[in-house]
C-alpha cells in the first residue's frame, strides 16, 4: 500500500494510516495563522478607510462629551 504524503511541495511529510486530512498538522497550522493575519489586516483596513469617511462625512462635527 502507497504511503500517504502531505500536499504541500515544500513538506511532504508521511501521514499517519487513516488521516483524514491531505495537508499534515503543521501546514494547516501554518494556513490558519495565514488566514487570521489576513483576516486583521483586512479589519484594519477596513476600521481606517471607515474612520476616515465619517470625518470626511460630518466635517469633524463630532466631538466626544466632556464633562
Amino acid at each position: 500500500m502507497e504511503q500517504k504524503r502531505c500536499k504541500n511541495k515544500k513538506c511532504q511529510r508521511i501521514l499517519p494510516e487513516g488521516y483524514k486530512h491531505s495537508y499534515c498538522e503543521n501546514c494547516r497550522n501554518e494556513h490558519a495563522m495565514k488566514f487570521k493575519n489576513g483576516c486583521k489586516t483586512a479589519l484594519g483596513l477596513a476600521v481606517m478607510v471607515g474612520g476616515t469617511a465619517v470625518a470626511i462625512v460630518t466635517k469633524g462635527k463630532i466631538t466626544p462629551n466632556k464633562k
